[in-house]
């Protein structure tokens, strides 16, 4: 496993300065540029290269516009993006592309609600997006991967695997965000659930994110909350030592907080607790 956070390089003379602080923190996992899709192949090369040699391991980066809008001009422009950013990815040795399967809700928000988004009729159409963004694409590195997200089929681990395997393409995947799969019917047994999505999943997983999650009982309907890392439910010695059987250079990121402070509590949390799980995570260099 190697842990990341917020660190962003957006250019290769960017990824040494970032050394110091990865070592305080115990990091080996960077995010690719934001502006991959526009870097020359020669430019990605040599960033991969240096981020290599450097002991960072270059993890994932998203492709966040809504797949599934209703624009067809739009939404050819946005696989497209995703091809380039995959080609790119691959030459740079990143180890993901992540998106989201979107939504078909009218204002074009990948995350707003639509009752389309469960049916069969849904699956059908993302899977031949999910074709198109792959197709004659020769990836030797890099996966294509989706986020799972309650707005969507591709949300429990059965429902992902049936979806995985209907593509049956080898660089096609699960962008493992445990969090993002808790329910309120899974909220009191994230052992459950975590031992569930890897027995099923743990071929398929190209990246990982690592949150928490906790109930609001100070709101008046039902209102799960993300936080801290050890504030919540999730069961992180299971999760950890599950983590820690997928293959040794996948990237780990926490994510969602506002400043270096509240990822430092966070990183520490967890190397603590991967400690107690007795497993590690890799230090760069490793």
């Amino acid at each position: 496993m190697r842990l990341g956070g917020f660190f962003f390089a957006e250019a290769t003379q960017h990824l040494e300065p970032l050394c110091e602080k990865m070592d305080t923190y115990g990091l080996s996992a960077i995010q690719a540029p934001n502006g991959l899709a526009g870097m020359p192949d020669d430019e990605c090369a040599a960033f991969g290269e240096k981020a290599r040699r450097l002991g960072m391991a270059v993890g994932e980066v998203g492709m966040w516009s809504n797949l599934m809008t209703t624009d067809e001009h739009a939404q050819a422009q946005r696989i497209e993006t995703t091809r380039t950013m995959l080609k790119k990815a691959d030459v740079m040795g990143c180890h993901a592309i992540v998106t989201l399967v979107g939504s078909k809700d009218q204002p074009d928000g990948a995350l707003a609600s639509s009752a389309y988004m469960y049916t069969d009729e849904c699956k059908a159409e993302f899977r031949e997006i999910v074709l198109r963004i792959l197709d004659g694409l020769d990836l030797k590195k890099t996966k294509y991967v989706i986020e799972p997200w309650h707005n969507t089929f591709f949300y429990q681990p059965e429902d992902i695997r049936k979806f995985i395997d209907s593509v049956d393409h080898p660089a096609f995947g699960l962008h493992l965000d445990q969090m993002n799969m808790v329910s309120q019917q899974t909220f009191y047994n994230t052992t459950d659930l975590i031992n569930r999505t890897l027995d099923l999943l743990a071929d398929k997983v190209g990246s990982v994110h690592m949150k928490d999650v906790a109930y609001d009982h100070d709101h008046m309907f039902l209102k799960l909350d993300e936080v801290y890392i050890g504030d919540g439910v999730m069961d992180y010695k299971t999760y950890l030592k599950r983590l820690a059987d997928l293959p040794p250079d996948t990237p780990c990121f926490c994510e969602h907080l506002m400043d270096e402070g509240d990822y430092a509590l966070n990183f520490a949390r967890v190397h603590r607790l991967a400690e107690k799980a007795g497993v590690r995570f890799l230090r760069r260099g490793q």
